[in-house]
């Protein structure tokens, strides 16, 4: 019983580890700033980390955890519920299927795999919402938070390593392995 309790708790806590980073991420730069431009970045740890987690993790990272990261998104941008939640599953799905087709262990490739992957899911938001809102998305705007967002990938992929030597432990990755 014991052992069944500390296994359940391992898990959990590994479940946890990157809704929590990304989360905490977010809200680091959620902070309030004087330029428009840096508002761009308050959706770059959700983007980063779903493609990071699910790419390098998946399995601590799940489609669950990318709608429970949408919700918070929502709620957070103060936007219709449900844009984000669509994005963040479209993004989840192309980070799967380029998993399957891609070597992503070398961050060169990751790195221009997350550029594609992006695109490919800012496009659909820039749909998504100019249907919602019947009037265009300026292409300026969506453009700055791609760029953006792609320079800011190195940086947030290695706080999110750091995270995953520091919380999750590789041992008990192996461990159910040879069990």
């Amino acid at each position: 019983m014991k052992n069944s309790i500390k296994n359940f708790y391992i898990e959990f806590s590994a479940f946890l580890t990157p809704l929590i980073s990304i989360l905490a991420l977010v809200l680091l730069l959620s902070v309030p700033r004087s330029s428009d431009y840096w508002n761009f970045l308050r959706q770059s740890p959700f983007y980063a980390g779903i493609y990071f987690w699910q790419s390098q993790r998946p399995d601590v990272f799940n489609i669950f955890s990318a709608f429970i990261l949408g919700i918070f998104a929502d709620v957070l941008g103060s936007v219709p519920i449900g844009i984000n939640i669509m994005t963040f599953l479209v993004l989840y799905i192309i980070s799967v299927q380029f998993s399957l087709r891609f070597n992503i262990k070398k961050f060169s490739y990751s790195w221009l795999l997350f550029i594609t992957a992006l695109l490919a899911t800012l496009i659909f938001k820039a749909l998504i919402v100019s249907i919602l809102y019947r009037q265009i998305i300026p292409i300026n705007l969506w453009a700055i938070e791609l760029l953006l967002t792609c320079a800011l990938y190195p940086l947030l992929a290695r706080i999110y390593i750091w995270v995953e030597r520091r919380y999750i432990h590789l041992e008990e990755r192996y461990e159910k392995i040879q069990q």
